[in-house]
């Protein structure tokens, strides 16, 4: 299920921002589609990426591995915050020992979350924007300029950290790579 959920993501998360691009910019090209189909993509997948999310969390709290507890805060990751981000960033030769997620990647997934979940929000609003619902979500944000802004920002939020997660998945964890995507455990995983 992880690895669905995790492909599911990936692939949402590649067809929104190139729709989105579209969308934003419709000089941007996407061979072969036009602005119908680059925003019923757009809205199909966001649903898609919402009910990952969904689905993601309930799994967490309710499935098999019931692996909410990875995301809470540990006594084994306190104080490692700024020493992580020491090590990501070069300053720091050792890697400092955590739990299975430092608190970097803790706080990222969470974020995630509440920002896929926010993007839902903010597309919709624009989506529906005429429905007295949504109007009044719109008008919240200071209107449909406003909320389109900040949807796009927070793309942009999303791609900054996901190019950051593929370089450290591939340069510090190269054998979670291997089980996610190939399902391959290498000896001694």
């Amino acid at each position: 299920p992880a690895r669905i959920m995790h492909h599911l993501h990936l692939v949402s998360m590649i067809v929104l921002a190139a729709t989105g691009f579209f969308i934003h910019k419709p000089n941007f090209s996407l061979v072969g589609i036009d602005m119908s189909m680059a925003r019923f993509l757009h809205f199909v997948f966001g649903f898609v990426i919402l009910l990952n999310s969904v689905t993601r969390v309930y799994w967490a709290i309710f499935g098999t591995p019931r692996d909410i507890r990875y995301f809470m805060p540990e006594k084994k990751n306190s104080g490692k915050l700024f020493p992580m981000m020491a090590y990501y960033y070069f300053l720091r030769k050792t890697k400092p020992a955590t739990s299975k997620y430092n608190g970097w990647q803790k706080a990222t997934y969470v974020i995630w979350t509440i920002a896929v979940w926010f993007m839902a929000l903010t597309g919709f609003a624009m989506l529906w924007k005429t429905d007295p619902f949504w109007a009044g979500i719109v008008a919240s944000f200071g209107g449909l300029a406003m909320i389109h802004a900040i949807h796009y920002l927070v793309m942009w939020f999303f791609l900054f950290t996901v190019l950051f997660h593929v370089y450290l998945v591939l340069f510090e964890d190269f054998k979670s790579f291997l089980q996610m995507f190939f399902g391959v455990k290498p000896e001694g995983a």
